[in-house]
């Protein structure tokens, strides 16, 4: 590629980047992925990126996770701040974890609005978890199996090499599995005074770099207790603002507060519906409807299925 080009097409300059206090804005950013989509030559761009992604882009989190006690508590720290990893993550892109019948599940989810930047995203971030796991751990992350809600793209004989595991495409959620066994087994690295001085620094850093984006720090309210969410006024409180004042910003963002409370729990709906040991009226309880009917029109609203065929559709032996 003629990296000079994309740059000064998105009007950057590759030496004034070497100031470590340049900005890039979303524009830019989005254009220069676009870009480098259309010159690159092949399909899987974003395996690529994920898997050629330096540690220093994590700048502070990478050692705070290198420096954990466990993979268990790396991956704590890594998706509390996964906002360092890009423009995507933490917005558009959302990664999640829950333990399900002895797999560890890293779930992703991508918003549409990624457009034809979707597949970039979802597969940069998946690589760049079997890279990062590597760096905690010593060693490849155990992987088990992989479900991708999207079609086998013309690269997927590459998935296959990369991951090392059984692939599902077309189906219902986007989850990776490992062994469950490794998440609290100790680390290579760990070291307890280092973890605590990088998760001041990114407690400072994502408290700095967050302090204009209402809708990302409300997501890190509801995210606690995603079947009791605060009232708009008491978040507001909780963010020393008028609720007026909370609805203008969030609307400037483009979202409504219950319109986050709904993304929120939609994805923990998707986790949970992939444990079959719940009940689908308790995905429904845990996740505060009072009853089935409520969380069965819920959840249709946001995927198109009912919870059961969400649930029949994920575990179909395809």
């Amino acid at each position: 590629m003629d990296i000079d080009a994309i740059a000064a097409n998105n009007g950057l300059s590759l030496a004034a980047l070497q100031d470590p206090n340049a900005l890039v804005s979303a524009k830019q950013h989005r254009g220069l992925l676009i870009d480098a989509q259309q010159c690159y030559q092949g399909s899987d761009l974003g395996l690529s990126l994920g898997l050629q992604r330096s540690i220093a882009t994590l700048d502070q989190l990478a050692y705070l996770m290198i420096s954990s006690a466990t993979l268990r508590e790396a991956t704590n720290a890594g998706l509390k701040y996964q906002n360092y990893s890009g423009r995507f993550s933490g917005s558009l892109v959302v990664t999640s974890f829950s333990e399900i019948q002895a797999e560890g599940c890293y779930q992703i989810d991508a918003k549409s609005e990624l457009g034809e930047l979707r597949l970039l995203a979802i597969e940069d971030i998946l690589a760049n978890i079997v890279t990062t796991c590597r760096w905690v751990l010593g060693r490849a992350l155990p992987v088990t199996k992989l479900r991708c809600n999207y079609p086998a793209p013309p690269h997927a004989a590459r998935y296959q090499t990369i991951f090392q595991c059984p692939v599902e495409f077309d189906a219902p959620a986007t989850q990776l599995f490992f062994d469950a066994a490794i998440l609290d087994q100790p680390l290579p690295q760990s070291s307890p005074q280092s973890a605590a001085l990088y998760k001041r620094l990114c407690e400072q850093r994502s408290i700095a770099r967050n302090q204009g984006d209402i809708a990302w720090r409300l997501w890190q309210i509801i995210v606690e207790d995603p079947a009791r969410p605060p009232s708009l006024s008491d978040a507001a409180q909780q963010l020393h603002c008028s609720s007026r004042t909370l609805t203008r910003k969030l609307s400037a963002q483009g979202w409504q507060y219950q319109q986050l409370i709904d993304q929120v729990r939609e994805i923990h709906a998707r986790r949970y519906l992939s444990d079959p040991t719940l009940s689908i009226t308790r995905v429904g309880q845990q996740l505060g409807y009072a009853d089935s009917s409520g969380f069965h029109r819920a959840f249709k609203k946001w995927t198109g299925l009912s919870p059961r065929g969400f649930r029949e559709e994920l575990f179909t032996v395809r």
